[in-house]
């Protein structure tokens, strides 16, 4: 015998943003190192957690490189055929 799902609670606005910034805060982090596969949300937090942190770690740079390269790719202002190489951190 199965249970009926329970009725939805009626949630107040500052739920419904709390919930859904846990949501793109979890899309987020599961974007780092699989970017292709990403939401553009995720994508452009990527970008933006790359180009403003204070202290920038190598992982950070290399994810807002290819969060990047990602957005260009599927908006067309970088060919999706020509082989990129991740930069060097030192470089970035």
């Amino acid at each position: 015998m199965t249970t009926a799902p329970a009725p939805p609670v009626a949630r107040s606005a500052r739920e419904r943003k709390a919930a859904q910034r846990a949501r793109d805060g979890r899309a987020v982090t599961e974007a780092i190192g699989c970017e292709a596969n990403a939401d553009v949300r995720a994508l452009v937090e990527l970008l933006r957690h790359g180009l403003l942190a204070k202290k920038k770690e190598a992982w950070q740079q290399r994810s807002a490189w290819r969060a990047w390269r990602e957005l260009g790719q599927r908006n067309g202002w970088i060919d999706g055929s020509a082989r990129v190489i991740d930069p060097d951190p030192d470089d970035v």
